[in-house]
């Protein structure tokens, strides 16, 4: 009985994001079309096919095969993407994460594809729908922060007034939530300027990923098309073996915290966006500066925190560790050294930030700054869910 409710809100939800444009038989057609030109495209450029050990499937394809070099704004494109920002001399003392993710306990093979080559996951027709799906649910509340929307929810802590900024950072405490086939339940970092913005970090999204893994994710977001990960044409993946949408095991309990870092900067020499990920900074990925039409210029807001969607009427997912708060790390997820990138390329500590949950009134979710920003800048947040907008 409850697999049928699922089946029905999904359905209903697809039916509510496709009636306004081109029709289900439409969208249908579009999409096996568009996986039928997928395959016969990596076919041709497929030289190893790669498993991870949770059932996905992996082509690894020459770097500058990628089928993203041949969409029409990459075709002028420099291919370079060199990376260019100085630590602060001045900042906070970094501490050692836990070790996470590890490509010989992700891959089947143990190592991910050879040198000079990336990983790009094979798509599906229900993958398709699926994505197609969860991008138009977070399309429809990718809106200004306001407190009038019960399907979506948010505990962040963000810059407070525009500026110039070329990125920014965070190490991420990961937790394994749990959540219905209709929601979502993510931590990550978002900049942007004018329509366009890029969020990264970790989510569990049934819909997106058809399991309830905490994985990797982006969601890029322009005045033409937004996607996540890879699938409309503006990441462009760097790694041999961390792809995008990869697992992330294991997760945080009340006895170990387990994190991970993200960055996301952007290098003023030739206006690219740079995926960093993990203690090491390794670069897995960029976004070419004409993909966008403002962040191509650099970001003027930063965001760090937490974000849950349920349709309206089911009640909230958890958020962050899925307890209330308690205002002690060891039960709360945390970001902390929270980062900005300046103008002049240093990584500094965060300032002139503020908190805001949108219904932090209901005591569901809420975040909260913990620790002087010179020292150990770091935002807890998180809640149990339940709410359901009335």
């Amino acid at each position: 009985m409850a697999r049928r409710i699922v089946l029905l809100v999904l359905f209903t939800l697809f039916l509510s994001f496709s009636s306004n444009d081109v029709g289900c038989k439409r969208i249908y057609r579009e999409d096996h079309m568009e996986l039928k030109r997928q395959h016969e495209l990596l076919n041709k450029l497929v030289k190893k096919t790669i498993q991870t050990k949770y059932g996905d499937t992996y082509d690894c394809i020459n770097f500058y095969e990628q089928p993203f070099f041949n969409y029409h704004s990459l075709k002028n494109h420099t291919h370079d993407f060199p990376v260019r920002y100085t630590s602060n001399p001045e900042g906070s003392r970094d501490q050692k994460s836990s070790p996470l993710f590890n490509p010989s306990n992700f891959w089947l093979n143990g190592k991910g594809c050879p040198d000079g080559m990336v990983p790009i996951k094979r798509n599906t027709e229900n993958d398709l729908k699926r994505a197609k799906l969860a991008t138009e649910i977070h399309n429809s509340i990718y809106k200004p922060l306001t407190i009038d929307r019960p399907g979506t929810h948010y505990a962040v802590v963000r810059t407070k007034h525009t500026n110039v900024y070329h990125g920014g950072s965070a190490i991420i405490s990961i937790y394994g939530l749990g959540v219905s086939e209709t929601q979502y339940s993510s931590a990550r970092i978002k900049v942007q300027n004018g329509p366009d913005s890029i969020e990264v970090g970790w989510t569990v999204n049934p819909t997106l990923y058809n399991d309830v893994l905490t994985r990797l994710y982006t969601f890029t977001k322009t005045a033409n098309s937004s996607c996540f990960n890879t699938l409309c044409n503006s990441i462009i993946p760097t790694s041999t073996d961390i792809p995008l949408g990869a697992a992330i095991e294991p997760s945080s309990t009340v006895k170990q915290q387990f994190e991970m870092k993200f960055m996301l900067f952007w290098d003023s020499s030739n206006g690219n966006w740079f995926l960093k990920f993990g203690q090491d900074e390794t670069v897995i990925g960029f976004w070419p500066k004409n993909v966008f039409t403002a962040l191509g210029d650099g970001a003027n807001f930063v965001e760090w925190g937490g974000e849950v969607f349920s349709p309206p009427g089911v009640p909230s997912p958890p958020m962050g560790s899925g307890i209330k708060l308690k205002k002690d790390t060891t039960y709360d997820a945390y970001c902390r050294q929270i980062k900005t990138i300046n103008e002049t390329d240093y990584v500094v500590n965060a300032v002139d930030t503020e908190a805001f949950a949108d219904i932090a009134q209901y005591e569901v979710f809420d975040v909260e700054e913990y620790g002087r920003a010179d020292i150990q800048h770091m935002l807890l947040f998180g809640g149990s869910g339940g709410y359901t907008g009335t």
